[in-house]
């Protein structure tokens, strides 16, 4: 079978692009409002991956696998750099935002359910005060209601130790599109998160960060490689954006 040259030229070029993805662009950039997305790195043809935070229907959930390191920062520095979305975090011991002053942050299981219980009323706050109509059509945030994402670190595990944690994310879970909250765990490769919850989560995006996995061949893998997933598509291969020095 004959290959176009120029066919492979092109494959050749957009992966030595890829492989040489240069440092993020700036943070104020990263977040489209009018598409609700943030742009967390590149896929190999060159175009940005980005992850969808929020569509005219109401706020999206998003799931991210991979070990420590996985990039979560840069949604975090996109959503702090505008007055339209606020990132909440539960981080049992705070190994990814020790030194990040977001406005809320619980890095103990006590403060875990104090956050949650708040994010909990926020959102049925919002629920019954109208924020959405019940066509779930034209959402966008504001800067005085703005999309909350609501980052838990750990998840598949914290609900298995801890009952509150699960009973206070299924009721979050159930009405955060309609609320403006947008539910995103991280966890460890091949973790599960079990029952209603899980399968809701299953109905967002998904981060599989391949690099250092620690299966087959995924150790030769390009740090910050993965695969995107959105909402009703396939897997696609994207590159996360390499680390601000001293982050």
């Amino acid at each position: 079978m004959h290959t176009d040259p120029s066919v492979d030229s092109l494959a050749t070029d957009r992966l030595a692009a890829w492989q040489s993805l240069s440092a993020r662009p700036s943070t104020e950039t990263l977040f489209d409002a009018d598409a609700g997305t943030v742009a967390i790195g590149r896929h190999p043809e060159g175009n940005d991956a980005v992850l969808e935070l929020y569509s005219s229907e109401g706020a999206t959930h998003a799931t991210i696998t991979g070990r420590p390191g996985i990039g979560v920062g840069t949604l975090w520095d996109a959503e702090e750099a505008t007055a339209l979305v606020e990132p909440w975090a539960v981080d049992p011991g705070g190994a990814h935002t020790a030194h990040r002053p977001l406005l809320r942050c619980a890095d103990t299981a006590e403060r875990a359910v104090e956050l949650l219980a708040e994010a909990r009323e926020l959102v049925l706050s919002r629920v019954h005060g109208g924020l959405l109509q019940l066509t779930l059509k034209g959402y966008r945030p504001t800067d005085g209601q703005p999309l909350v994402t609501l980052t838990v670190v750990g998840l598949a595990d914290l609900v298995q130790q801890d009952r509150r944690i699960g009973r206070e994310l299924e009721v979050i879970a159930r009405w955060a599109r309609r609320g403006g909250l947008s539910l995103r765990s991280v966890d460890r490769p091949g973790a599960a998160v079990p029952g209603l919850l899980g399968q809701i989560l299953a109905g967002g995006s998904r981060i599989e960060l391949l690099a250092g996995a620690g299966s087959g061949g995924e150790d030769q893998v390009l740090p910050g490689t993965g695969l995107l997933t959105l909402p009703f598509g396939e897997p696609v291969p994207f590159r996360a954006w390499p680390p601000v020095p001293g982050a």
